[in-house]
Parts: structure tokens; sequence; C-alpha cells
């Protein structure tokens, strides 16, 4: 299963390299097309405007599947006794004091509009907190199920990497399914629980990029297992999302997928993957991902080896940036940007003959365009149609 083992890297301390905001930079950095690989400012998320007053209901009684949980057996038997379902807290800080300190970076502040977002569809979340004991951490999975779920029929998984920035899009995603403009599907969401800040660079580091193939391992045969033994899914339909470094880890998912007997996905969205922090590093950041220890920096640019093993890709895929991303560091003439390295993916895998697809969102920086991609890769990919096919 997950065989790499690599040290923890550096203490986090702020934003390592990137271009969050929309707000246009000054001219000599703007020259610059962009990359980050931390998104912790979040200034394009509307997180900050005032409250909404809409009036929200306290959830109802939790149903009786709900108190339950079967556990596969490639967990062991730590991580059974160590994982389980639990009161929802991401909206409660009361409730998340007694988890840890780090609630704030799933960007749920009290009271503003992506809060009160969240609440109205609190009676469909599940929170579930599962433990690993490779990565010996708790990771924190919000299940957000569709509206009228019915838990006799199977649904495609959206599977969210970076839950602690993009948890804040699922109430919009789950809009449309109410609304009839996309068909059900369930979300899960993947970050990490309080104690640790996984929106921080050197955490999201680790995971996707120098322990990238346990972290597939974790997902692969371990937590799809535990979401399919307890919720029907579809996996000829499910997706996996991942932004930023996240983006890489979904490359690197997609790769590597036929290494295992179980195939949890068959659609793959790469979003400004950060294929940089491979090989290169920005030594002025406050916070410097040692990359050092990577055997083949450049192996992403051959897909892993996945077309010398494999003949052909049966996955679709989606590959996407935004337009106007540039570094913030001062970056070398001959590094690549996120764009470019995103479109020589799409022209490599093209080549390859895959099932892919490209678009380049034009006037938008690394992180302003993914709630809108959200939107529109649910109505095209899940036209509301597919609500009837079981």
């Amino acid at each position: 299963m997950r065989k790499i083992k690599v040290l923890a890297i550096i203490a986090a301390l702020a934003c390592l390299t990137a271009g969050c905001s929309d707000e246009p930079k000054d001219s000599s950095s703007a020259q610059k097309e962009s990359s980050s690989v931390s998104e912790s400012s979040m200034e394009e998320t509307s997180q900050e405007e005032p409250a909404a007053t809409e009036a929200v209901t306290e959830p109802a009684s939790e149903p009786g599947y709900f108190s339950t949980l079967v556990f596969p057996d490639t967990m062991t038997e730590k991580e059974k006794s160590s994982s389980g379902y639990r009161e929802l807290s991401v909206i409660y800080p009361e409730k998340a004091e007694a988890y840890g300190l780090e609630r704030s970076a799933y960007g749920m502040h009290q009271g503003g509009s992506e809060y009160v977002k969240f609440k109205q569809i609190q009676e469909n979340v599940r929170e579930l907190k599962v433990y690993d004991e490779q990565f010996d951490t708790d990771f924190l999975v919000h299940i957000t199920l569709p509206p009228d779920y019915d838990e006799n029929r199977e649904y495609p998984v959206f599977f969210i990497c970076d839950s602690e920035y993009w948890l804040y899009c699922v109430p919009d995603m789950w809009k449309l399914i109410n609304e009839g403009e996309a068909a059900p599907v369930i979300f899960v969401t993947l970050g990490h629980d309080y104690n640790v800040n996984g929106a921080m660079d050197d955490v999201r580091f680790e995971k996707f990029v120098l322990r990238q193939e346990e972290f597939l391992g974790f997902i692969t045969d371990e937590l799809m297992p535990l979401i399919s033994m307890n919720y029907k899914t579809d996996p000829s339909r499910s997706v996996l999302f991942g932004h930023s470094l996240g983006g890489v880890f979904s490359h690197y998912a997609l790769c590597n997928a036929d290494r295992y007997a179980d195939q949890p996905f068959a659609n793959y969205i790469i979003a400004s993957p950060a294929f940089w922090t491979y090989h290169y590093t920005d030594e002025s950041s406050p916070v410097v991902c040692d990359n050092s220890s990577i055997k083949d920096p450049y192996a992403f640019e051959s897909e892993f080896g996945f077309f010398e093993r494999n003949s052909s890709l049966d996955k679709k895929v989606f590959i996407c940036a935004g337009g106007s991303e540039y570094y913030r560091f001062d970056a070398p003439e001959d590094l690549a940007t996120i764009p470019e390295d995103a479109e020589a993916l799409y022209n490599r895998m093209t080549a390859y003959g895959a099932d892919v697809s490209f678009k380049l969102y034009e006037g938008k920086f690394h992180t302003g365009y993914v709630p809108d991609m959200f939107k529109e890769y649910m109505t095209r990919y899940f036209p509301p149609e597919y609500a009837n096919e079981n």
C-alpha cells in the first residue's frame, strides 16, 4: 500500500509565495504570471461580507444510519477506535474548542455570509474524524449529502482536497442541485482536525508532495472504502479535485491510480498545479519547503511513467488555471508559470490520446476562478438528466 516515509518539514509561519488576490499588483510584479503554494489569505472569497439575515433552523435529530459507522478491513484497530462521527463543529466555535485551536483555518467566520450559507445546509452535513496511523494525524472529513438523499441509491462523490480552503464553496454547489441545475452528488471534503492548521504550506507540502504516495494510499485504501461502506457511491462518475499543491497531488493521483486495485475516481480536476515546487525553492519565503529529498523532481513531466505502464488512460481529466497568475517572488526567467505548466500538461495528455479538457480563466489569479469553476463543472459534468440514471 503506502511505502514512503519522509520527515515532516519546517514549522509554518506564513504564506509561502503566491498571488492569492484578484486585485492587480504593480506592473513589475504583474509581468510574472503566477503561482501560489499557499492560499492562506483567501481574499477572493466573500467570507468577510456582512452577515446575511436569513433565518437558520437548528439541525433536526440525526437519522439512524448516522449513529453507526462501518469500517473497512484496510484500517488498523487503532485507526478504527480513533475514528468516528461527531457533532458538527466547523461552524460552532464553542464545540470546536474541544478539538483544537485552528477552526479559523476553515474560514467559517461567525456571522459571515459563507457561515450562514453553511448553516442553512447543516442538516445534510456529517462531520467525521478519521485517524491515520502512518501520518499519526486526525483528518477532518465533511460529508454533505444531496437534497432528498436516498440511502438506498448510489451517488457519485465529489471529493475535494484542501477542505480548509474550499469547504465554503460546497453550499453554492449544493444549491445547484437543490434548484435542479445539477444532478445530486455526495460532497466529501478532506482537511485536518483543528489541532493542525492544514492551510499552512509546510503541512500541505508534506502530504501533497513529500508524502503523496502515502496520502494517495490513505484516500484510496482507507478513506474512500470507509465512505463507500457507509454511503452508496458510484465510482464510475466520482471526481477528485485538487488545487495548487493539491493540484500537484491530483495529477500524481491520476498518474498512479493504476497501482491500486480500487478505483474510487473516474474524473480528475487538476487546478493551478504548482509543479515548480518539485524542483525550485523560494529561499526568500518565511516558510521554505525543502524539496531536496525528491529523487526525480521532473517525474511529473513524464506523468510518473503512467504511459510506459499503460497504453491508454480510462479517466476524464479537466485542467484549469487563472490566466493572470503570477509569482510574488523573484522567479528566474526560465521558471514556467503555473498557467504555462497547466497548458503543457494539457498538451502532453492530448498527445497521449487522453480524454482531457483545459480552460484558462482570463483575468483571474490563483484562487479567484475556483468557485465559478466548481459551478461550471457541476452543470457540465453532472447535468440534471443524470439524476434519473440510478
